[in-house]
């Protein structure tokens, strides 16, 4: 397995680094336009837009799932095409719908994960457990909703990936459990700033109390990157500014 310099080891680089570069995608009736965005370590990134704005095939490249696009993906430098498979180690990705077998438990689903993962905590994953309140004896068939997807959080965090992909995380939670989570994700990003959040959300408020930055895409083009504070502009809420963004013409 081939790794960039800033993923050997298991310790995290303030250095570190994605890039997607003249990134473009094209489906029968949807083209995403070239895109050149990069995020650093430390970084919390907000993915805003429609439905079918091309936030998902974003998160599809940098998992490494997207088998065709136009253009690079990069991990500190390196072309993410060369650090499969290991790229698994390094990238967790809480998709908007649990990925398991119904009929485990919570506990076998996780002891599943344990050994797919080299760098899995298990004592992480005890403590995020704990804080959302997941109980290990339930069958994942028979979940709610909002703990399907606590239990996904944990599935894409415990083994401390240096790129989290958060899609739609705080879909089927209540307003408290949502804060709950979104703590969790900022206080440990906080806590180790070699670490980039990538996550798409139609939960406008979400964005303000997770992001440092939003991407704002509408037809498949990116049309706004910029800061959290520097979207707060004439006293207006950054909700408002988004949702504009969103509908203009």
């Amino acid at each position: 397995m081939i790794e960039p310099a800033s993923f050997a080891g298991t310790n995290t680089s303030a250095d570190f680094e994605i890039e997607l570069c003249s990134f473009s995608v094209k489906y029968p009736l949807f083209e995403l336009e070239p895109l050149n965005i990069r995020m650093m370590a430390g970084e919390r990134v907000a993915l805003v837009g429609p439905n079918g704005a091309g936030k998902t095939t974003i998160l599809r490249a940098l998992s490494g799932s997207l088998p065709e696009y136009g253009g690079k993906v990069l991990f500190g430098g390196t072309d993410s095409r060369a650090l499969f498979p290991g790229l698994r180690n390094h990238v967790g990705v809480m998709p908007e719908r649990l990925l398991g077998f119904d009929w485990m438990t919570v506990r076998q689903h996780f002891d599943l994960l344990a050994e797919f993962f080299d760098r899995w905590d298990r004592d992480y994953e005890a403590e995020l457990m704990d804080r959302l309140e997941i109980c290990e004896e339930g069958c994942l068939g028979t979940l709610s909703s909002g703990n399907r997807a606590k239990v996904a959080f944990v599935s894409a965090e415990a083994f401390r990936p240096r790129v989290l992909l958060l899609d739609e995380p705080t879909s089927g939670l209540d307003p408290v459990m949502r804060k709950h989570l979104i703590n969790a994700v900022v206080e440990n990003l906080d806590n180790d700033q070699g670490r980039i959040v990538l996550f798409s959300t139609h939960i406008l408020e979400d964005v303000e109390w997770l992001a440092e930055r939003v991407l704002v895409l509408r037809n498949g083009s990116l049309i706004a990157d910029r800061p959290v504070p520097d979207m707060r502009t004439d006293g207006k809420s950054l909700t408002g500014v988004l949702y504009a963004l969103m509908v203009a013409k």
